[in-house]
């Protein structure tokens, strides 16, 4: 490399490293801007009480209760701020702001939260556990998109495999009598639909958007046929059994962590334990760099023998069983029916949690977390009355992805092949 170009790269270099300082110290400051409106909140809501309530072993049973003012809350919330809003304009690019958004983020929902319910007693067990199970179809709609687009197939069609899962799994289940069924099914036409798609795009090299959306048109216009012409004139086809919640011997009565985290369904455990599997398989395991390098180098994969088409059919089929898995879910576990519509948008958000997470299957499931927690809040506050119109209630969760994907994503690289058509030699 000759003497100019190297002078070229370092001007690029530093040029690219203003800009992110820049960046940082927007960040920064725009942090630090939050931080003091938290302040000036704080300065007439010291009289106004904060509570919070868990249960120690059962619903409805003894609760361990928390008091606090809503002032102390936006106090600690405002310092909080700025001192990492500091930290951002500080240290730049190297402070972890995505990291200090999670630190953030739950002291400001606390003293939203306060300000809104206005001395009434929040039990917190049932918005946490609410936020769990909400999070179970996100999650593994994420994993779904996680694996698909690190093998470098982009994954529209999330939404679409949700409504097929759920009304597969209802009618399936409804007909045999048997959850089982109804989920196994569920999966199968999960696959399907991810086969679809596959051969779709690598096939035929239909742009994957594109085939993604129409799947997704598809699936929203079969799947209201269905329920209109078949379910509503035979309702004994969409009375499936539910699945309910079965407590963990022992652990389930560990005081507070026991109602929270090992009272769940099936699907929770299944979800936590898809979760560290995924995790483990992408980034400690040689399936998991092919896959990668899949989505990334695809040219570079197949000169060292990886079957890139392969290993890109194979992804699809494991993110259709994952969705389909996660439609079952909304009609088996959630609702108990199948109707129409009910993925409600859930695949969309399985999406922005995959990119919120930067394509990590740990930081989707936090996302994911956000987003259920998001449902669940404004549940609570409809059970108590909270003056807020109904609308505005409903659209909190929508809000909250709007704002992560626009507002908090920042640049975040994605696998640099997805949605690329490749050709294998």
């Amino acid at each position: 490399m000759t003497s100019g170009a190297v002078a070229v790269r370092a001007s690029e270099m530093g040029e690219a490293e203003r800009r992110e300082l820049r960046a940082a110290r927007g960040r920064g400051l725009v942090i630090a801007l939050l931080g003091a409106g938290a302040l000036w909140a704080a300065s007439g809501a010291f009289k106004v009480a904060a509570i919070f309530s868990f249960w120690l072993l059962e619903q409805g049973g003894a609760a361990w209760t928390i008091t606090t003012t809503v002032g102390m809350l936006w106090l600690v919330a405002g310092s909080a701020a700025i001192i990492i809003g500091g930290m951002q304009a500080g240290f730049g690019a190297r402070f972890p702001w995505r990291q200090s958004l999670f630190v953030i983020a739950p002291l400001y929902v606390a003293a939203i939260l306060g300000a809104l319910l206005d001395g009434q007693v929040a039990n917190m067990t049932g918005v946490f556990s609410g936020s769990l199970e909400l999070a179970v179809p996100i999650t593994l709609g994420a994993l779904a998109g996680i694996l698909s687009e690190r093998s470098g197939m982009l994954n529209i069609a999330i939404e679409g495999k949700f409504l097929v899962g759920a009304c597969a799994g209802a009618v399936a289940a409804s007909a045999t009598g048997s959850v089982l069924a109804g989920v196994l099914f569920a999966v199968l036409c999960g696959m399907a639909v991810g086969y679809m798609l596959a051969w779709l795009g690598i096939r035929h090299q239909v742009d994957q958007i594109i085939a993604g959306v129409v799947i997704n048109i598809g699936a929203i216009g079969i799947t209201n046929f269905i329920f209109l012409r078949v379910l509503a004139k035979n309702t004994w086809l969409n009375t499936p059994p539910t699945i309910e919640k079965i407590k963990i011997p022992f652990l389930s009565g560990i005081p507070v962590l026991g109602p929270l985290l090992f009272s769940g369904t099936p699907y929770l455990y299944v979800m936590l334990a898809l979760l560290i599997f995924f995790s483990y398989m992408l980034f400690r395991t040689r399936w998991g760099l092919r896959l990668r390098a899949s989505g990334e180098k695809p040219s570079a994969a197949a000169t060292v023998g990886i079957d890139v088409i392969k290993i890109r059919y194979h992804s699809m089929l494991l993110a259709g069983a994952l969705a389909g898995t996660a439609g079952s879910y909304l009609s088996l576990s959630s609702a108990g029916s199948f109707q129409m519509g009910m993925s409600a948008g859930r695949g969309f958000i399985a999406l922005a949690a995959v990119i919120f997470g930067a394509w990590n299957p740990v930081g989707a499931f936090g996302a994911a977390l956000m987003f259920g927690f998001s449902d669940a809040i404004q549940s609570l506050m409809s059970i108590l009355g909270v003056d807020v119109p109904p609308q505005l209630l409903n659209s909190v969760p929508y809000i909250v992805t709007i704002v992560v994907v626009a507002g908090l994503v920042g640049r975040v690289r994605g696998p640099a092949a997805a949605g690329q058509p490749y050709t294998q030699g």
